[in-house]
């Protein structure tokens, strides 16, 4: 008899797939033909690094970009079915004390890079490292004009697996910043609800609102969605089911504003007061998986990026990764289905 359970795992950023899975949707569609979904983290912890990895070959996972480019880098079996393009603060924090107001002023100043030392794909570090490039790059500062301090940051990770913890992600660096050790750091916006007692910071500058032509590229821009490439050719039909989950769930949240923003809090470790003020109002209107070319070409952004700065063995081309097929297919039987129900 064939298996008929998937697993799935899903970041800590707001998404579709998490409001599938954590309000029914996604167990409904998946039992209609046959399926039981599972989470991977209810599995034992040997069994959680395929987060990263994909050595388990019935996986979905909906999140980050930097790791799925990883793994997909190094030969993994690993489809790309779709990306959302995520509306969240990218802010560069500054000691309110500092007399730097702008990315002009950090010419000459201490810039964080954290460092995890535990980890498969530092994609925090990768994060960070893009973010205050790119902060750089608009303002027309090389750089090399600034200096660049590795920041040692193990306590946002569950230390003998490599995977996040619930705690900050960037308390290191903001204890650096306490300090004096480094002037400015780079941050998800929710991290701001992070900072030490006593310690007053300031936003000088937000990749995201301030980006204008150019893409706010990081770890969740775009958030993309993959399933393990064996089960994607020998299982198709659960694939398809899988993405009219998530695109019932990005729908539903559309209309559903106060729970979907709660499920996304509760995702993202925060209140709801947090959340919200760490993505833009209408972001839960905007989490169905898609194809933009936009959200691609952002994609392809990264991977040169990480491919240049030593992130990744081999060039990934999003183009080539890319399987329309799947998604086209979810879309055309939901429209089916629409019109039955009419």
């Amino acid at each position: 008899m064939a298996d008929k359970k998937i697993y799935y795992t899903i970041c800590p950023v707001a998404n579709a797939s998490y409001i599938a899975a954590n309000h029914g949707f996604l167990k409904e569609e998946l039992e209609k033909i046959g399926y039981d979904p599972i989470k991977l983290q209810t599995l034992e912890q040997k069994e959680w690094a395929a987060h990263f990895t994909f050595h388990n070959d019935r996986l979905f996972r909906e999140g980050g970009n930097i790791p799925p480019l990883w793994t997909k880098s190094k030969g993994t079996g690993v489809v790309l079915l779709a990306v959302n393009t995520i509306d969240a603060y990218q802010p560069v924090l500054v000691r309110e004390d500092s007399g730097i107001n702008s990315v002009a002023d950090l010419k000459g100043k201490k810039l964080a890079i954290p460092v995890h030392t535990d980890v498969l794909i530092d994609f925090h570090r990768a994060t960070a490292e893009h973010g205050l490039e790119l902060a750089l790059e608009l303002n027309g500062i090389s750089k090399d004009e600034v200096e660049w301090v590795e920041v040692i940051n193990d306590e946002g990770y569950h230390s003998d697996r490599g995977l996040p913890s619930t705690k900050s992600i960037a308390s290191a660096e903001i204890g650096a910043l306490a300090r004096g050790e480094v002037d400015a750091i780079f941050t998800r916006g929710g991290d701001i609800r992070k900072v030490e007692p006593g310690l007053k910071v300031k936003v000088i500058y937000d990749v995201w609102k301030q980006s204008g032509d150019v893409q706010p590229v990081n770890n969740i821009y775009p958030n993309v969605l993959t399933v393990s490439e064996k089960l994607a050719k020998e299982e198709p039909e659960v694939v398809v089911a899988f993405l009219k989950a998530a695109i019932i769930a990005a729908r539903w949240a559309k209309d559903h504003k106060d729970e979907a923003e709660a499920l996304l809090a509760e995702q993202t470790h925060s209140t709801i007061e947090e959340y919200r003020a760490s993505h833009t109002e209408d972001h839960y209107t905007k989490l169905e998986p898609n194809l933009d070319p936009e959200a691609l070409k952002a994609l392809q952004i990264q991977s040169e990026f990480l491919l240049e700065h030593g992130y990744l063995d081999k060039p990934v081309n999003v183009s080539e990764w890319v399987d329309s097929s799947f998604l086209e297919k979810a879309l055309a039987e939901l429209e089916l289905e629409a019109r039955k129900a009419v």
